[in-house]
């Protein structure tokens, strides 16, 4: 049963995934004499690819509070899912770590989506990322960032990074926030070790092992009352502990890797 179910969903998700993204090389082409017309393209086929792949990896969705009309939105980050559910409530442009350019197919994807990919390992680079942040903004995609750099286990908000705020603090625009969280059922894997993608863990075999739940639970919570700050520092602090008081923790301790998931701190 394990086995028919990743076969199936692991093949269905790349089948989808595939369909969208020639379906948006073909609207890409007919609208190539209007930028704005292919934004929208981009925006309602990530919509769609979120929803579509959302159902075959059977993740149910609950959300509370309402979706910004656009803008910034930041929020924690511990899955490659976090895309999926985003893109299922806003009209993104995502910023994302340069890494998924390489990963089969789903680089291709976020390439063609318009993702902008940022090098943690270049610290300069969040100066070019700042410029296509603002260029996003002015011609009005919703800006979604992970300010925590990088994907957790869930047991707790890590520091949110201020770089990347700089253009929201800069202009003093409002900065709204959520926080993600994911359940499986419990004779299942837990979710901080089967949903949450953290450690050393190959994006495929993480995946594989992804599909093989008969279910998710995901949770997003958006805030009442977005941030302003001219200072981004000030920003990413007040973020931070408005995400936190949104998130349950996935995990009720601080795993210290996913092949050996044992407490190495005192209970979150």
């Amino acid at each position: 049963m394990l086995l028919f179910r990743l076969i199936v969903k692991t093949s269905l998700a790349w089948a989808i995934s595939i369909a969208h993204w020639l379906g948006l090389l073909v609207l890409l082409v007919i609208f190539a004499f209007s930028k704005r017309w292919q934004r929208r393209a981009q925006k309602m086929v990530l919509k769609s690819w979120g929803r579509t792949v959302m159902r075959v990896l059977g993740v149910r969705l609950d959300v509370e509070g309402a979706p910004p009309p656009g803008g910034f939105l930041v929020s924690n980050h511990v899955s490659y899912l976090d895309i999926l559910v985003l893109s299922a409530l806003v009209q993104p442009r995502f910023v994302a770590k340069a890494e998924i350019r390489s990963w089969p197919l789903v680089g291709w994807f976020c390439r063609s989506v318009d993702i902008i990919f940022v090098d943690r390992t270049k610290r300069r680079d969040t100066v070019r990322v700042g410029q296509l942040i603002q260029e996003g903004l002015d011609q009005g995609d919703t800006i979604v960032l992970f300010p925590e750099g990088t994907s957790t286990h869930g047991a707790k908000i890590a520091p949110f990074k201020p770089p990347l705020l700089a253009p929201a603090a800069a202009a003093n625009l409002p900065v709204h926030f959520a926080s993600l969280g994911y359940r499986t059922p419990a004779t299942e894997r837990p979710a901080f070790l089967s949903v949450c993608w953290w450690g050393e863990t190959p994006f495929g075999a993480h995946f594989l092992d992804l599909t093989k739940l008969p279910s998710i639970h995901a949770t997003v919570r958006f805030g009442e009352a977005p941030v302003l700050s001219e200072c981004r520092k000030e920003m990413a602090r007040e973020l931070q502990e408005r995400v936190d008081d949104l998130f349950d923790p996935i995990v009720d301790f601080v795993p210290q890797s996913p092949e050996n998931p044992i407490p190495v701190t005192e209970p979150v």
